[in-house]
């Protein structure tokens, strides 16, 4: 399919052009922060397809959220922080009532900027750990789970290990981006792994790998780990997981949070050297697969009817799912703000309460046909992340499975390190607006 603009708004195209439907003469505007192009467009291609394609079917399907179209506006980061603050800027001219950022990266730089401009900011499943405090960060929202629940998560889980011998004495690689928030973990994961008794050390990897200096990959390799983590929660440049492989690390030792954007590499082409990803894990909140009624509706109203960007061949991944499971946060955020508001058109100040008071419980997933897709979600005034269980699922060679139970995060352990982020965050927002960084939130107290 041909590509289209960074900067689209075809839901009200799309809506006008539909008979016997009255169509507002402006949506409500939402604006997405895309990586289509840079370091990490494997990745933020199919992250933005599947909440533009989930958005997009509800205003085929619904004429929008509760009875409004959305005018959705893609905004082109190509991984520049320069360029995702212009993005933000133009979203806050605008006046829309969220943002998704890019990526962890773009979404750590803004934090400082949404108080003054009441500005809601959902990154699903890679917001920064501070973003689940509500009571600090009144303005961003973290759900299902944090970076730092993910990979907490990851942890736990390879320190099972399928058997009952203790983790003591084995040792942990801990690869990721080599940005700020890449390495924003890091300290966390440290201290993690010293409690689990494991040794640890982390590996940057960098966007450009012909940038010269040692290979992260080569350099994990010789230290023989017993445990592997690939941190792709900020995005990743390149190929990493074909990058492990050819360093001669299996691919069935890693376990990744967040995806790379690498789908091919699970189902080469014929003749293609195979990478034996068979074993291959992945941290998630949702399920895999598209065997979901809600997307037969975007199969029917926007891949078939030539509006997405998704070629009609191609199976949704981890990241094309966790692209609509962001599109069900905003939409859910707004189906609150109008019913608390009164009213259909809402603002960014009733969007942040809207999405304070999601509750996507078993009954409600399965309204919005997705069933069996992800686990209850409930937000409050202080929690804007819920710090969901998670499972992890395993490549088997045709298909994604789950392995073992679901883990929830280790909220006691993590407690301890999210508070004196949450303190270096104030301090840092202090230092660069010259206001205090949490000062006018209301409490908390006694808001569900």
């Amino acid at each position: 399919m041909p590509p289209r603009p960074a900067a689209i708004a075809v839901l009200l195209a799309v809506l006008a052009a539909l008979p016997g439907r009255a169509v507002a003469a402006e949506g409500l505007p939402l604006t997405v922060l895309t990586e289509r192009t840079g370091p990490a467009a494997a990745a933020g291609t199919p992250l933005a397809n599947g909440l533009f394609d989930y958005l997009t079917m509800l205003g085929r399907r619904d004429g929008g959220v509760g009875g409004i179209p959305l005018a959705v506006e893609e905004c082109e980061t190509g991984g520049e922080p320069a360029r995702a603050l212009s993005c933000y800027e133009a979203a806050t001219a605008r006046g829309s009532i969220a943002l998704v950022p890019a990526s962890a990266d773009a979404a750590l730089a803004l934090l400082p900027r949404l108080a003054a401009d009441r500005m809601p900011l959902v990154a699903a499943g890679y917001g920064p750990a501070v973003m689940a405090r509500g009571d600090v960060l009144p303005w961003a929202f973290a759900p299902p789970a944090t970076v730092w629940d993910g990979l907490a998560v990851a942890l736990a889980h390879l320190a099972q290990d399928g058997s009952e011998d203790s983790p003591q004495g084995r040792s942990l690689a801990y690869l990721h981006r080599d940005s700020p928030a890449g390495r924003e973990p890091v300290a966390v994961m440290r201290a993690l792994a010293a409690e689990a008794g494991l040794a640890f050390r982390a590996y940057a990897l960098p966007d450009s790998p012909e940038a010269g200096g040692t290979d992260p990959w080569r350099a994990a390799r010789a230290a023989d780990p017993d445990y592997v983590i690939l941190d792709a929660t900020a995005g990743l440049g390149g190929t990493p997981l074909r990058d492990a492989a050819a360093a001669g690390l299996p691919l069935n030792r890693v376990v990744t949070v967040g995806w790379t954007g690498e789908d091919d590499l699970l189902r080469p082409a014929p003749g293609a050297r195979d990478l034996t990803a068979k074993g291959l894990r992945v941290v998630t909140w949702h399920a895999p697969g598209d065997s979901f009624p809600a997307f037969d509706q975007i199969d029917l109203l926007v891949v078939d009817a030539g509006l997405s960007q998704t070629p009609k061949e191609e199976m949704p991944g981890p990241l094309y799912n966790r692209g609509v499971y962001a599109g069900v946060i905003l939409a859910e955020g707004i189906r609150n703000a109008q019913r608390l508001a009164g009213r259909k058109r809402i603002d960014g100040t009733e969007m942040r309460r809207g999405l304070e008071t999601i509750d996507l419980d078993p009954v409600r997933w399965k309204e919005l046909g997705l069933v069996g897709f992800a686990r209850r979600l409930r937000l409050t005034c202080a929690d804007h992340s819920g710090h969901r269980p998670a499972t992890v699922q395993e490549w088997t060679g045709a298909r994604w499975v789950q392995v073992g139970d679901e883990i929830p995060p280790p909220q006691a352990q993590l407690a301890p390190h999210l508070d004196a982020a949450a303190a270096a965050h104030a301090e840092r927002v202090a230092g660069e607006t010259g206001t205090a960084g949490t000062a006018g939130r209301p409490s908390c107290a006694g808001t569900p």
